[in-house]
């Protein structure tokens, strides 16, 4: 697993500094403007309400279509990896998370503060002592960030974000407080 997430951070920022020198021509216009669109991608530090887990890495993929200058609807689909401590047992739960988030964002030049907040779709896997497992919520996310334009079409992103995930979720062996927080850092294109 430290090898596909070393890959995942080498590829991220091969990503993130090759996109400046990939820029298209410079756009007419705001941006972001209406209609547009952004794809983005992140890697995150998972952090858990739980005592009983640990902090793990999220990958997480997006797109955003923007409604007005300042309002975007968001769709985000993310997975973390996170690790069984305290117990008897060992293993690892890994959350799969799907969201609906609408963002408003502030304009700042070069850099654009936002708020966000949104309903989710949570699905716990659970591997304990080779047990299987798996548990669905819904819930809800909220929080902010911050974008970097790097170019009119490339930006370098900040997020906090916390999930409130009604809890707890039952596995095999014990139940889990599901809440938690994520602090990514990520790359946005716009089209």
């Amino acid at each position: 697993m430290r090898r596909s997430l070393m890959t995942l951070a080498a590829m991220f920022v091969a990503l993130a500094v090759a996109a400046p020198a990939a820029a298209q021509a410079e756009r007419v216009g705001p941006v972001p403007a209406p209609g547009m669109v952004g794809l983005g991608v992140s890697l995150s530090a998972a952090l858990p309400s739980d005592d009983f887990l640990t902090n793990g890495p999220q990958l997480a993929v997006s797109a955003e279509r923007y409604v007005t200058r300042r309002i975007a609807v968001r769709g985000l689909f993310a997975g973390s990896w996170l690790d069984v401590t305290g117990h008897a047992f060992t293993g690892t739960v890994r959350p799969v998370t799907v969201t609906g988030n609408a963002v408003y964002n502030w304009e700042g030049g070069k850099l654009h503060p936002y708020v966000t907040g949104g309903v989710g779709f949570y699905r716990y896997r659970f591997n304990e002592n080779a047990l299987e497992a798996s548990a669905n919520k819904a819930g809800a996310n909220f929080g902010g960030g911050l974008e970097w334009f790097l170019t009119r079409g490339d930006t370098i992103t900040g997020e906090v974000l916390f999930h409130a995930v009604p809890g707890p979720v039952r596995s095999s062996l014990t139940d889990y407080d599901t809440s938690f927080w994520t602090l990514a850092a990520g790359y946005k294109k716009y089209f």
